[in-house]
């Protein structure tokens, strides 16, 4: 795969998350977690972990975006971002019903690329994500799920999920309360703390540091300038700015949910020990899911995850915890 292919795909890679979030508000939130076992090698079995967002387009019809994580079955360590169009029985107030949904999936695989841990590679691509799903809906607004997921048409192997968890159907609150947490011309200072991880197949790991500033354009859009260091792993150090733009979806009277998706300028050094070593610099897209917390008018707490998402074998997941003022 050429780097320009490469690049083209990552601009790609946005489209079906902003559809689905932009055709309107996420309408329920769901957290499912299992195992897996590659379709290849049945005796080859991991965890699996499934986090998606559903708006409900009308009583029997519905689109979500779902992020995946397939565990670590031998020499792969692979997750990955879908969009699925979902077809269903409509929904009880209590009971069951069922539902399959089929979309397009977007996979970070990394493995080992000449059969050392040593000597590990990120693979992007496309593939086809596959679900059905049975529901027993509470009278809570809450639900209990059953899925099985399927992934197809991945050059290294595909996967079969059988998962278990619960949803919960999100309310929409009154505009008075969606504007507390975010009104037009808001902005937010925060500081910011946490993990990076290489996404290697040893998962090297380092402390983390930020400092955000985001402004509000509207209850449902955000954008954002993060400073960021991913500390030095090993004999390799990065830091950089990232730009992004978030979509914003009220979870309770004080939560929000967050969505964003940008690009991220980069000075990395890969060999510290070298003292010829000259410093990269990169530009590469970042994906983000956060949760952020209003504490009171004017203090903010937050929690995000980020994929760094490169073209030289080098991605990364950043855990940051934050905590902040709005002004």
């Amino acid at each position: 795969m050429t780097r320009d292919s490469v690049n083209t795909r990552y601009k790609f890679l946005a489209l079906p998350l902003v559809f689905v979030s932009c055709l309107a508000q996420a309408q329920d939130a769901s957290l499912l977690a299992g195992g897996m076992r590659l379709d290849q090698d049945k005796d080859d079995t991991s965890f699996a972990v499934a986090l998606g967002y559903t708006h409900h387009i009308n009583k029997y019809v519905s689109v979500s975006a779902d992020y995946l994580n397939e565990g670590h079955p031998r020499q792969h360590h692979r997750d990955g971002l879908g969009s699925q169009l979902w077809l269903h029985t409509a929904f009880p107030t209590r009971g069951w019903s069922v539902a399959a949904g089929f979309g397009p999936y977007y996979y970070f695989d990394t493995n080992t690329g000449n059969g050392t841990l040593a000597d590990y590679r990120n693979d992007h691509g496309w593939g086809q994500l596959m679900s059905v799903s049975l529901k027993y809906h509470l009278a809570s607004s809450a639900y209990l799920e059953t899925r099985l997921s399927h992934t197809h048409g991945i050059t290294s192997h595909d996967t079969t999920m059988l998962l278990f968890g619960a949803g919960y159907e999100l309310r929409n609150l009154p505009r008075g309360i969606r504007l507390q947490n975010a009104e037009r011309g808001d902005k937010l200072l925060m500081l910011l703390a946490g993990r990076s991880i290489v996404n290697s197949l040893a998962s090297e790991t380092a402390a983390s540091y930020g400092l955000e500033y985001r402004r509000t354009v509207n209850p449902n859009v955000e954008w954002s300038v993060i400073l960021m260091s991913e500390g030095k792993v090993d004999a390799a150090e990065r830091k950089g700015v990232s730009g992004q733009v978030w979509l914003l979806r009220p979870f309770t009277e004080r939560t929000v949910l967050e969505m964003g998706f940008g690009a991220y300028a980069m000075r990395d050094q890969l060999d510290r020990k070298d003292p010829k070593a000259e410093r990269e610099n990169h530009v590469a897209p970042i994906a983000s899911i956060g949760m952020r917390y209003r504490i009171s008018d004017s203090l903010r707490a937050q929690l995000t995850w980020s994929r760094v998402i490169t073209s030289y074998e080098r991605d990364s997941d950043v855990f940051m915890l934050g905590a902040g003022v709005a002004f």
